[in-house]
């Protein structure tokens, strides 16, 4: 019962008509027999329990449309005529377009072997037509065929996009690592699949040592502002990876650790030692200038001692050695749109570190306290941004993750 309420829940956020955006996350354990694959995304809470998952089981069927879309820099290597989209066509382009005339496009999809649901036409801005590139080591242009008018066709010179869209089978999701956007539905029990738009992801294993430990970081925009330093300090010693984009605050910790986790439980996959900290995001307030007055938490202290506990929970299935990172110092107040109040991370640290000593084999990386004795950060002290932009700055951060991650490693 509660599953079923878990994909009402789902399908519930996914009406048929939406685009098949409105799902995403990463495909694993592809069962060709079974007609079935895990999907790996942000956690979905069921509104009548609260209870969050992120891992769903989709079926497809003989019906279901696979599609692979690859994001390329040039035309090189389509050979025409070949179906394609332009958007992101402006007035002048639109009005020589409608003129037969040459015109510009900001992103151009092709689709070899569309569907008939795509049909030529021109709509507001953006045409369907079929498509030849020009020849050349790495054209971005070409010519489309309209009313039996060849009509020149070119990309912007900045900011232009190319996806190539192919059919592909169930055997090819076996076959390395996919993002996938899906347009979903529930019968029976089961979420089942009508379209898959999936985008190759590198496989990690080809580009790490097996000899060497993995290491995960999951963190905000300071592990981004340390990020290079930290992995230089760790080379030849550990594969250094982080979680795609920002961590932001605990709750959206406890809702995507799974989706940074991956597939650990696949060899090469694993994760030896992670390293984790949310609070930034947590302590923002809101600021009213007229009163001066900061207003309560993002996440109030007791929602966030709760949150860490549900995250160290999830990060323990992995086996991993885990690590603590205290939360950076707010310099001065900010009183900005995010707003931020001096003092602030040290009452978060206090509150995690409640927590943390719960679990004794956890171990702290403490940033917050060699910002505030380190004289280096003399210069950052004076303003009310949190973020470190100076390279000495980050070196010492990182060089600080660097050593607690070296000492896990040696408790392994």
């Amino acid at each position: 019962m509660l599953k079923t309420r878990f994909l009402s829940a789902l399908c519930a956020l996914l009406p048929l008509s939406a685009p098949a955006s409105e799902i995403t996350g990463k495909i694993l354990q592809v069962d060709l027999t079974d007609q079935s694959f895990e999907l790996l995304k942000e956690t979905e809470y069921d509104p009548k329990t609260d209870i969050g998952r992120s891992r769903f089981t989709c079926h497809w069927t003989d019906q279901t449309t696979f599609r692979k879309t690859e994001e390329k820099t040039s035309f090189a290597g389509i050979k025409g005529p070949v179906l394609a989209e332009f958007r992101g066509i402006d007035a002048a382009s639109a009005k020589a377009l409608a003129e037969r005339k040459p015109f510009v496009a900001r992103v151009a999809t092709l689709m070899e072997d569309a569907s008939s649901s795509a049909k030529p036409g021109i709509s507001e801005n953006l045409v369907i037509a079929l498509f030849t590139p020009d020849e050349g080591e790495n054209p971005r242009s070409g010519h489309i065929t309209l009313d039996g008018n060849a009509v020149p066709v070119s990309l912007r010179k900045q900011n232009f996009r190319i996806f190539h869209q192919q059919t592909i089978t169930p055997d090819d999701l076996t076959k390395g690592f996919w993002q996938a956007s899906l347009t979903t539905r529930e019968q029976d029990g089961k979420l089942l699949v009508d379209r898959i738009d999936a985008i190759p992801l590198p496989d990690p294993r080809l580009t790490d040592d097996q000899k060497l430990p993995r290491v995960l970081i999951i963190g905000d925009s300071i592990t981004m502002n340390y990020h290079e330093a930290a992995k230089a300090a760790l080379k030849g010693i550990a594969n250094y990876h982080r979680n795609d984009g920002n961590a932001f605050s605990s709750e959206h910790g406890v809702r995507n650790s799974e989706l940074w986790l991956g597939n650990y439980q696949d060899k090469g996959l694993h994760w030896d030692v992670i390293q984790f900290n949310h609070g930034l995001h947590d302590l923002k307030q809101s600021y009213d200038p007229k009163t001066d007055v900061f207003g309560p938490y993002a996440i109030p202290l007791d929602a966030y001692k709760a949150n860490l506990e549900k995250q160290i929970a999830i990060l323990r299935k992995t086996g991993a050695k885990l690590i603590w990172c205290t939360t950076t110092p707010v310099p001065n107040d900010n009183k900005s749109t995010y707003a931020r109040r001096k003092g602030a991370s040290a009452e978060f640290n206090a509150a995690a570190l409640e927590i943390i000593r719960r679990h004794p084999d956890i171990l702290v990386t403490d940033l917050h306290g060699l910002i505030d004795s380190s004289p280096i950060f003399d210069n950052w002290r004076k303003q009310d941004d949190v973020h470190f932009y100076q390279k000495e700055e980050q070196q010492v951060l990182g060089e600080a993750a660097a050593t607690t991650i070296r000492k896990a490693l040696e408790k392994q």
